[in-house]
């Protein structure tokens, strides 16, 4: 037990700490590049990930870990050979699906933008990312053999290359980009020939453009990354032919077996997603454009947004708060990527204690870390949001800042779902839960339809629909595991501790710098609620024993045996 909870620890520390860098990178990315697109241009980006991501996640989240699985199922049997198989037969499938999904991108990419998402210039940044999808496909084949082995060096050093290629090409792309187009504008009064009468009619042209420049950086990150990868693989998986052969088309066969419920699944959760964010947009286009115009009345001013973009513009609002809502979630999943190897190798050797004590362990954590960053979360918001915009960009600092600050109390549902979907499928019980995402996206866009398309919630009720949402899927998924692998959970550590101690530390940080300190500026704010936060969130955990000093000795352990 000691063993594999030793390789899950050292597996998830190396994934959260190149997570934590990834998002800083990006964090520094989205600032200039939000200066230069607007967050007009941001509503292009996301309209292109809203058709990329599910066709991503169909192929990062099913053929991944069924290899991730069956790579460790058969080397805790040392049957090298298989491995070789599976190795020969993975590379085969996710070329072909890699290619599929770069041709979905392709041909779809038109209807989608003006039937759909009724932004027929988002079509260039679509085309742009579509080659994203055969890069992450190869590059995903090789991760998932190095994380069969519970080696998370590939996954984590990909996602850094990925992301510094992105900020720097991203911005050298949208840069140049802009300042090209704009200097067109100033000399002839026309943008690559069609005539603007003023700067914001220049700039609505503009913008598709400068989006589309921009996410060839994300484009030319993933190609990066995937030769990283192929360099590492080749190098450290190099292994010779064993005299014992299997058949390629049995272990494709294997793996497309244990994918179809996962796929299944994930196409369900996928469709959901895009179902729930393309509803966002089109329940926008609902509400009463001269009271969504009040509503955000502000903002628009210091944009000088016209009226055909209203809708595009505050959508990139939304795109803008999804940056910091999706942080932690993002975070916690590199828990679940790591529990995937671990849980199953826990499974098969049937010990129920060992493989409760390892769940709970992952859940616990994943819920100190979504409580605990969700409230500081909402606790910092204004501040981060300040010191990010508030010279480049501040009409995102007054349209995001309640929305982030909401987001911040329902992390525990996006986080705890996402790692209890990985410990279901980890254990070969994927399709049962294709139910809770029916469910869920049913609630979610029937919950945006209602809330959303009225003027007087708008985007506030998406932090509804999402909360109800993932809440279904996250006990959902916690009975499943808990049925079928007869774990028995800590409800005080996965619950009811996490969320004490981070309230009382929200509320105590708050009272603290009004009493004592006042208001001396964000950043002055900034330091000063992290750093009581911090502080006290620390001591109430290990008061309340959810973090123990065996624990932190063990951890400083398996970082020596590393």
């Amino acid at each position: 037990m000691n063993n594999t909870k030793q390789k899950y620890i050292n597996s998830a520390v190396l994934l959260l700490v190149s997570s934590v860098l990834v998002k800083a990178i990006s964090a520094v990315y989205k600032i200039p590049l939000t200066a230069y697109i607007g967050a007009t241009g941001r509503g292009y980006f996301n309209i292109a990930y809203n058709l990329y991501m599910p066709v991503h996640a169909l192929i990062m989240g099913a053929f991944p870990i069924a290899l991730s699985h069956l790579v460790s199922k058969y080397n805790a049997k040392g049957d090298h050979a298989k491995i070789y198989s599976l190795k020969r037969a993975s590379g085969i499938l996710f070329f072909i699906v890699g290619v599929l999904g770069l041709a979905f991108m392709v041909l779809f990419a038109k209807p989608y933008a003006e039937l759909i998402s009724s932004s027929p210039k988002s079509i260039y940044t679509i085309f742009i990312l579509a080659p994203n999808v055969l890069f992450s496909s190869m590059a995903a084949c090789r991760r998932s053999l190095a994380e069969g082995y519970m080696n998370m060096v590939p996954t984590s050093v990909s996602q850094i290359i990925e992301a510094v290629f992105k900020l720097v090409f991203g911005l050298l792309f949208a840069r140049y980009s802009m300042s090209y187009l704009f200097e067109m504008y100033m000399q002839s009064g026309a943008v690559l020939g069609i005539v603007c009468e003023t700067e914001e009619i220049a700039l609505s042209v503009i913008y598709p453009f400068t989006s589309a420049a921009a996410m060839g950086g994300v484009t030319a990150g993933s190609l990066f990354s995937l030769i990283y990868v192929s360099i590492y693989n080749s190098v450290k998986y190099n292994s010779s032919i064993p005299n014992k052969r299997y058949k390629t088309k049995d272990s494709l066969g294997e793996i497309i077996s244990f994918s179809a419920p996962i796929i299944v699944s994930t196409i369900i959760q996928s469709v959901s997603t895009f179902l729930d964010n393309t509803s966002v947009q089109y329940c926008l286009s609902l509400c009463n454009i001269e009271q969504l115009k009040i509503a955000y009345q502000q903002c628009l001013q210091i944009t000088s947004t016209p009226d055909e973009d209203v809708v595009t513009y505050i959508y990139g609002l939304f795109s803008s708060a999804q940056d910091f809502k999706n942080l932690l979630p993002s975070l916690t999943m590199a828990l679940g990527v790591a529990a995937v190897p671990a849980i199953s190798a826990a499974f098969e050797t049937g010990s129920r204690e060992r493989l409760s004590a390892l769940s709970n362990s992952i859940f616990k954590y994943t819920s100190l870390i979504a409580f605990g960053g969700g409230f500081y979360l909402s606790l910092a918001a204004p501040n981060i949001l300040n010191i990010l915009y508030n010279s480049s960009n501040y009409d995102i600092v007054i349209g995001c800042g309640n929305l982030v600050y909401y987001f911040g109390f329902t992390m525990i549902f996006y986080c705890l779902a996402g790692v209890s979907v990985f410990a279901v499928q980890a254990i070969g019980c994927a399709k049962k839960s294709i139910p809770s995402f029916i469910i869920s996206a049913v609630l979610r866009v029937g919950i945006n339809y209602f809330l959303v398309s009225d003027y007087r919630y708008n985007l506030y009720g998406t932090v509804v629909s999402g909360a109800v949402g993932y809440l279904v899927i996250l006990i959902s998924n916690l009975y499943i595991f808990r049925k079928y692998s007869d774990v028995k959970y800590k409800l005080s550590d996965l619950f009811f501790k996490p969320l004490f101690c981070s309230a009382v530390s929200f509320f105590a940080s708050k009272m603290v710098l009004n009493s004592i300190f006042g208001d001396y500026g964000h950043l002055f704010n900034l330091v000063v609620l992290s750093g009581i936060y911090i502080i006290l969130f620390t001591l109430l955990c290990i008061l309340s024993k959810l973090i123990t000093f065996s624990e932190i000795k063990f951890l400083q352990t398996s970082k020596k045996l590393a």
